[in-house]
């Protein structure tokens, strides 16, 4: 065989996509490629060839426009020209093309041969650009390549990778410099046949961040694969193999072998986790006969009795997975795979699934198929084929419908139309259900819509979309248009018809639902009421007479019917099949719908063959209504009834409730996120809620006076659901876990209609009872809505007891002794319905305001604040006596200074730092106020003493007039801790002897706890300050309707949510303030979708902080200044790259973080913090006591419960730690590789290499360290090549937060630890070795006791003293020492120590490992620490593949990992998991 001997960028590019080993070993050494590669697949590689250079070209020429391109020859690179050209240039920035260069070959082999690897030579690189920068004598060099594609890829950074790497050699140091990132040019989302190319669109990325991920790769694995036997390289056929060369071949071997890739579908991740499988069993399951191949030992293992059970107890949730890939049921005994029998026995196999998204049979089938034109840069639609299938006589419809793309929208709402004209004129009226066969079609035919609704100019085009969206349209994408369709058959409507509307706002809505306006207040509810009924009941969601839902879960306006296929048949073909390859196995030979075009075929099909293509297209609609009906036919015949649902009858209802673009998309995402949720439940349920955590009744039992339930927990995890106010929100459903019946019979989780009792409280009362009535008779009877109180204790600590609460109709509970129930998540929902009424009200108010003559339609917000601040946050004017405000404050705040110097103590809470002065002012000048505050910078304190500063100054100017303030959060924790402070400032203000004070007789600080019966306002000129939730507050202004605030204050508002602030800032007078305070860099509200980016329109999906923080350039309005303001703060400003658009005060001053932690955490924020804390000194000395420490001679036997290797390397790490503290020499940690200004700045003597101090005396400071890193090496010698499962993992990284917080207790037994998890999965894995141990009770609570050796004489360490969170000093009291949660229940806390767990196995994927490394998540988890943060990680989290930094706000999340990494001190921990 020859040997090309070398690969090129784009060869390392493809092995990216492909994820193949073969691949690369292949092409290296020129394995002659698969005979009958397709010409189809080659044009479409020529077709996106085309557009590439289309792309390039248009590129190019825009940048010469610019006067920013030079062209240089296209011969290799000599630097020493390059050098010369680039001088010869007066430009400082410009891009080179045409740049093409040898890689370093030589160089590559010595760095090969050095690490014992065999070399690997590579082709000619030619990079289309090279960015250059003029830096005085230096030039800065970046590489660029320009991509055709709607996103990066990871192919793309290898490429980036490869050219900088080489670049980084063969250009001369001394006059090049890299300039440390590399980037993608994208075109324009709109295409660049209709836009200029943007900067915006150039995506760059830290060569760092890739080099880290690539290194491996390119030094290590690589030549291994090369080097290796072509019958020891790693490969898989599976779906990605599509268009590779050497497909045909792997393809026959797949079959001829049994290898995995025999079955369909398997990915490479499926495939690891089945080879984990097989290789498990083969450890632990006895077995006579030795392995055969992949699908015999599968067969094997999956037909043993009892062998999947046997692995099930140990690796619960491999077992998980490998059922969700074999097509086994999750419950009940073992049967044959379908999956693994189709592959042996050559033949279809039904999977016993039920499915809600298919329906059983319908009137009328529209079927659609679609070719996209490969000519187009942009890709779009070059012909269509419509189907109309009807069991009726439809006289009107024809059977076949073609066109070209540009006509599709006409035919489809012709169609549509004519489709619910007919069916009214039958009874029952016929049902109707569109199919497409890919979800690639899908998107295309969505997107088709978008992009016409977008481009639609004339009335009847617009009519046409609007038609086609209403009945076809599905997905958030629909938020880029103007058109967004009523979700879930208008059931959230049931809003509309309570008695809080007046006459003329029902009168409102009947006009926007095109209803008669006429009539009594009562007469027009119920017409609104059973119009809502109507469009429910034709929906499939309203209740029937006998209690029965007509629709389980949701059937999609268009079923995609490969998707159905995959999920319910298992078909004997390898790797993957589309419709050909269905119909060929599935339907008769002799059947003329068995001979389908394949997509080669079509593709072929050029523009010229009309005729023919259409024909095709006829013939591949046709073939997939037969193969539809086939599959139909094989499930009835299978016996069971797994299709569930039946087709609906049409719809394209369009009710635009909301006239204001913004508002109406508001309205929309409402409605999606109970969709989102709805729809992850329906989806568990339809099958029985598989992985449910499993109970067994034990007793009956009394807990405070309440009558509870006390069961075993034998499977699964489960969680106390915690709330603020520890309210009992029956958030779960508990039914009898009796083995599935597949057949007639539905789970009755799945008969259960969570809208109903979604905002209703248990137990129930006499008011809400109906709406358990009306639930199904089975539910009624069988299932139970129930509060988990407690959970813990028990004789067997493996599993514990679960202490619950239970409602149902009536209050005879009988649960049955021993018997097994099944618990799982319900809807609990008291927000929606109110967020939707606020947002209409206010839309209401908007249409009858007065437009504003001065300005452009797009920011015609009317003087609405929910609006303008979505449009024109800018807008908002200064505020009245804003000068005079300011001018009083000044004064105010001169005298604390001086009552401080003269020893007055109380006035030293009442001074604002440097920033938090600049924010009190922007409060007194602005209406619209921004307080943007980091962790620990103080921001509740600081908007706090600004109220009350606002209140003084008003005061002395004379203002006595009534005023209301509403005080809010998203949380009760964080509306609390602003009480509480408020109470302090004005208690510090009373303490002052001299200081007048009778404008805060006037105030009257009030908890709105419930609104219903909390007393109104009286008109006395008093200033009522009413702190409560958006609900209360919401629901006390509607009572009270004459009640307008002053001023509104928001607390964390970036936690909170622009439709809940709605509830709010409808009572907001005309003059009234806003003033939000929170940090975007934190986590944001919980969404269960994905949103769009709208071009040119703020944020408005996320936080109220996004909104106002983020925009585009188009949007960045120029506010006032306040007084003395400096010029930094104005305008817009960059944070991380990103455009800040509003004009906001960052506090800077950080009462929390020590200096390193501070300096570390403010490199994602644009100001730096000035530090006013330093750790603690005793903690280096009480660190280093634990060295004297024997646990294994202890008196306390629970320390001999942890892994005795863990606990003497946390020894090492603490005692290792102290001394790097107190500046003696150490050699177990690695010293930080960056140094930050604050602690350099408090060395006395130079560093030496190990981290220490060269002179060390007793008057050498303790070294502040606050920043450590734990490097988990956890490796199995079971498992080769380290593939850990999960559940071993988490049970490993447990271990090891077990010996910390032991440890610490230890050293500062005084002082509170957060351990913070990232998934639950950890945090139970946590708490379960706590209990272990004894760090917790049994109910789950930390002990507090210690033995008398335990606590080693040492000093208490009190943190508060050096001042908390907001600046003010006093010692803390500390209520809860040791607490473990998920990073989300965590934010807004702090402690002393913090344990970050961010590790994961390598058989993590890039999708878990991104949830990981989300930016704001770490940033929450380490900016809780106050002393001293512990970030445990592992290498695959700090080294993670390069398909990870794909996304962008993953590669951000990492770059902060990093950043950590390169700051903190470092110890290398070995877990040996085969213990656990």
């Amino acid at each position: 065989m020859g040997s090309k001997a070398s690969l090129s960028a784009t060869n390392l590019a493809v092995y990216h996509h492909h994820q193949c080993d073969l691949y690369l070993h292949n092409v290296y050494h020129r394995q002659t490629e698969s005979k009958d590669s397709s010409r189809a697949t080659s044009l479409l590689s020529e077709a996106n060839f085309k557009r590439g250079l289309s792309w390039e070209d248009h590129l190019f020429k825009w940048l010469d426009r610019e006067n920013l391109l030079l062209t240089v020859p296209s011969a290799l690179l000599d630097p020493a020209v390059l050098y010369e050209n680039i001088q010869a240039d007066s430009r400082d920035h410009f891009f080179i093309a045409g740049l093409s260069f040898s890689p370093p070959n030589d160089q590559f082999e010595a760095r090969f041969r050095e690490a014992g690897k065999m070399p690997v030579r590579f082709g000619i690189a030619k990079p289309d650009l090279l960015e250059i920068f003029r830096e005085k004598d230096v030039i800065k060099w970046k590489v660029i390549d320009a991509k055709v594609s709607s996103r990066v890829k990871t192919s793309h950074h290898v490429q980036l990778y490869f050219y900088t790497l080489c670049l980084s050699l063969v250009l001369p140091y001394y006059s090049f410099s890299p300039e440390g990132s590399a980037g993608i040019w994208l075109p324009p989302s709109e295409g660049f046949e209709k836009s200029e190319p943007s900067f915006e669109d150039l995506k760059s990325i830290n060569y760092a961040l890739l080099s880290s991920s690539l290194d491996q790769f390119f030094f290590d694995k690589l030549p291994d694969i090369i080097s290796a036997s072509i019958d020891d390289v790693r490969w898989h056929y599976n779906p990605q193999c599509q268009s590779c060369p050497y497909e045909h071949d792997c393809k026959s071997k797949a079959q001829a072998e049994g290898r995995l890739g025999s079955m369909a579908n398997i990915s490479m991740d499926d495939a690891q986790t089945l080879r984990r499988l097989l290789r498990l069993a083969s450890q632990n399951v006895k077995t006579d006969t030795p392995p055969v191949s992949d699908i015999e030992d599968l067969h094997r293992l999956v037909a043993g009795p009892k062998k999947l059970e046997q692995l099930s107890v140990p690796f619960p949730s491999l077992i998980r997975q490998s059922k969700r890939i074999l097509g086994l049921p999750k419950k009940g005994g073992n049967r044959e795979s379908p999956v693994v029998e189709a592959a042996r026995s050559r033949s279809s196999q039904v999977k016993l699934f039920r499915s809600c998204t298919l329906p059983r049979n319908e009137d009328v089938a529209v079927v659609i198929s679609l070719k996209n034109d490969l000519t187009l840069t942009t890709p779009g639609i070059e012909r269509y084929t419509i189907t109309i299938i009807s069991r009726q006589a439809l006289p009107t419809l024809q059977l076949h419908q073609c066109g070209p793309g540009s006509e599709l929208v006409p035919t489809l709402s012709s169609s549509i139309s004519k489709i619910i004209s007919e069916q009214s004129t039958f009874s029952p009226n016929l049902t109707t259900q569109f199919y497409v066969w890919s979800g690639n079609e899908l998107s295309t035919l969505q997107r088709h819509l978008i992009t016409t609704a977008l481009t639609s100019n004339t009335p009847e085009q617009m009519k046409e979309v609007r038609t086609c969206i209403g009945a076809l349209a599905q997905g958030t994408s629909l938020l880029q248009t103007a058109y967004q369709p009523l979700l879930l058959s208008g059931t959230l409507l049931n809003f509309l018809t309570h008695s809080q509307w007046s006459k003329a706002e029902v009168m409102a809505f009947l006009e926007r639902m095109e209803l008669s306006t006429t009539g009594t207040l009562p007469e027009l509810r119920a017409r609104a009421a059973k119009t809502i009924q109507q469009i429910q009941s034709e929906g499939g969601r309203a209740i029937t007479s006998n209690s029965e839902c007509t629709e389980f879960g949701q059937l999609p306006r268009v079923v995609v019917l490969q998707r159905e296929l995959e999920h319910l048949i298992a078909l004997p073909l390898p790797g993957y099949w589309d419709l050909s390859d269905c119909a060929s196995v599935l339907l008769p030979e002799t059947s003329p719908e068995a001979r389908c075009p394949t997509n080669d075929q079509l593709m072929l099909l050029e523009r010229q063959e009309i005729t023919s293509l259409d024909e095709s297209l006829k013939r591949r609609n046709l073939c997939m209504y037969a193969v539809l009906q086939d599959v139909r036919r094989r499930i009835s015949e299978a016996g069971p009834n797994l299709l569930v649902n039946s087709a609906k009858v049409l719809s394209s209802t369009f009710m635009d409730l909301c006239r204001q673009e913004d508002l109406r998309k508001l309205f929309f995402v409402q409605q999606f996120e109970v969709l989102t949720r709805l729809y992850e439940l329906w989806r568990t349920r339809i099958e029985g809620c598989p992985d449910a955590p499993v109970l067994e009744y034990v007793r009956e039992a009394k807990k405070d006076g309440v009558r509870v339930h006390v069961f075993r927990l034998i499977s699964g995890t489960l969680d106390v659901t915690m709330t603020d106010k520890n309210l009992s929100m029956y958030d779960k459903i508990l039914v009898p876990d009796e083995e599935d019946n597949l057949g007639n019979d539905i789970p009755v989780e799945a008969l259960f209609d969570d809208l109903a009792v979604s905002g209703v409280m248990f137990p129930l009362n006499d008011y809400n009872r109906s709406k358990w009535d009306s639930m199904h008779e089975t539910v009624r009877k069988q299932l139970y809505i129930v509060d988990v109180r407690n959970i813990g204790g028990g004789e067997d600590s493996a599993k514990p007891e679960v202490i619950l609460h239970a409602c149902q109709r009536d209050s005879r509970v009988n649960f049955v002794p021993y018997k097994r129930y099944r618990i799982s998540p319900r809807l609990v929902d008291f927000n929606t319905s109110k967020n939707m009424a606020a947002l209409l009200e206010l839309d209401l108010q908007w249409s009858t305001a007065i437009s504003l003559a001065a300005e452009p339609p797009s920011l015609d917000h009317r003087n609405i604040p929910l609006i303008q601040m979505i449009m024109n946050p800018g807008s908002f004017q200064s505020t009245f006596c804003s000068t005079e405000l300011l001018k009083k404050e000044q004064v105010i705040q001169k005298m604390f200074r001086e009552l401080k110097d003269l020893g007055v103590e109380a006035a030293g809470s009442l001074i604002l730092k440097s920033s938090q002065h600049r924010a009190a002012k922007r409060i007194l000048s602005q209406r619209l106020s921004v307080i943007w505050g980091p962790p620990g910078t103080g921001k509740t304190y600081t908007i706090a003493l600004s109220l009350l500063r606002l209140l003084d100054a008003e005061h002395r100017l004379g203002d006595t007039k009534r005023k209301i303030i509403f005080v809010t959060a998203m949380t009760h924790a964080a509306i609390d801790a602003v009480r509480t402070k408020i109470q302090s400032l004005m208690a510090s203000y009373r303490a002052i002897e001299s200081l007048p004070t009778a404008w805060l007789d006037r105030v009257c600080l009030e908890h709105v706890q419930s609104a219903h019966t909390h007393r109104a306002p009286s008109t006395r000129p008093l200033v009522y300050i009413y702190a409560g939730t958006t609900y209360q507050l919401y629901k006390f202004s509607k009572k009270y309707k004459s009640v307008q605030a002053d001023c509104i204050i928001v607390d964390e508002a970036g936690q909170l949510g622009l439709s809940s602030l709605a509830l709010v800032l409808r009572a907001l007078s005309p003059d009234g303030r806003i003033i939000l305070a929170g940090d975007s860099e934190q986590l944001a509200p919980i969404l269960s979708a994905n949103y769009p980016k709208i071009k040119d329109k703020r944020p408005i999906f996320g936080s109220v902080l996004d909104c106002l923080m983020y925009a585009p350039k188009t949007q960045q309005p120029t506010v006032t200044p306040a007084v003395d303001e400096p010029m930094e703060s104005q305008g817009s400003s960059s944070l991380n790259g990103e455009e800040v658009a509003f004009n906001f005060v960052q506090l800077t001053e950080n009462f929390r973080l020590n200096p390193d932690l501070g300096e570390f955490v403010s490199t994602i924020y644009s100001k730096s913090f000035k530090p006013q804390k330093l750790q603690a000194r005793q903690l280096a000395q009480n660190l280093k006591l634990i060295e004297n420490f024997r646990f294994e001679s202890s008196t306390e036997p629970r320390w001999k419960e942890i892994q005795p290797d863990i606990l003497i390397s946390i020894q090492t790490f603490l005692f290792s730690l102290s001394k790097a503290m107190l500046r003696e020499p150490q050699s177990e940690l690695s010293p930080p590789r960056i140094h930050n200004n604050a602690t350099i700045a408090a060395l006395s003597a130079p560093l030496t290499q190990s981290g220490s101090i060269n002179i060390v005396n007793d008057v050498t400071p303790p070294q502040a360290i606050s920043l450590a890193l734990l490097k988990l090496h956890a490796d199995s010698r079971r498992s080769p090549g380290g593939d850990v499962l999960y559940d071993t993992h988490v049970r490993g990284e447990a271990e090891v937060a077990t010996a910390l917080v032991k440890m610490l207790m230890k050293c500062s037994p005084e002082d509170d630890i957060f351990v913070a998890t990232p998934h639950r999965a950890q945090r139970d894995a946590v708490k379960a070795a706590f209990r272990r141990v004894g760090i917790l009770n049994e109910g789950g609570t930390k002990n507090n006791s210690l033995d008398e050796d335990e606590t080693l004489g040492l000093e208490k360490l009190k943190i508060g003293e050096r001042g908390d969170s907001d600046g003010q000093s006093g010692e803390r009291e500390i209520k809860e020492k040791v607490r473990i949660d998920t990073i989300e229940r965590l934010q807004g806390s702090e402690a002393a120590f913090v344990i970050c767990l961010f590790t994961a196995p390598k058989t993590l994927t890039s999708q878990d490992l991104s949830f990981l490394l989300e930016r704001r998540r770490l940033n929450v988890a380490i900016s809780r620490a106050k002393t001293l943060c512990i970030v445990v990680t592992s290498p695959n989290v700090l080294r993670p593949g390069v398909n990870v930094l794909a996304n962008e706000e993953t590669t951000k999340g990492y770059a902060f990992l990093k950043a950590f990494e390169e700051r903190a001190w470092s110890f290398d921990l070995d877990v040996d998991l085969d213990r656990f």
